[in-house]
């Protein structure tokens, strides 16, 4: 139960991050299933000491989304956005520290697939 929460914030999460940084390149649009396989990629190379607090961080982000209705992988993505600018502009630095993490590896999941898009030029 705890894994499959992890992997449906961690897939909701990273389309939310994707659809906001794409939006101005036709290439990135999605479906971004391999963005997730990316991140949970990256996220299965760390080491324990590292995976547990992001593991813990991630689950607090999903529960922290009930008092607007539901866990955050079953809102509409407008209110998916307002959570994630919440925690991107929250006063408590590990909320904006998780947000900025996956921010990383979702943006270079979808620019590496810009480069590797037909005609790109590098």
């Amino acid at each position: 139960m705890i894994r499959r929460l992890f992997d449906r914030t961690v897939s909701a999460l990273c389309y939310s991050l994707a659809t906001e940084h794409a939006r101005d390149f036709d290439v990135l649009r999605p479906p971004y299933n391999d963005v997730v396989r990316f991140v949970r990629a990256q996220y299965g190379r760390m080491s324990e000491p590292l995976r547990l607090p992001i593991l813990a961080a991630t689950l607090g982000f999903a529960v922290a989304a009930l008092p607007s209705g539901s866990l955050f992988h079953r809102l509409s993505p407008s209110c998916r956005a307002r959570i994630v600018g919440r925690w991107r502009a929250a006063p408590v630095g590990p909320c904006r520290d998780l947000i900025r993490f996956y921010e990383s590896l979702v943006i270079l999941s979808i620019h590496a697939r810009r480069a590797e898009a037909p005609g790109a030029t590098t």
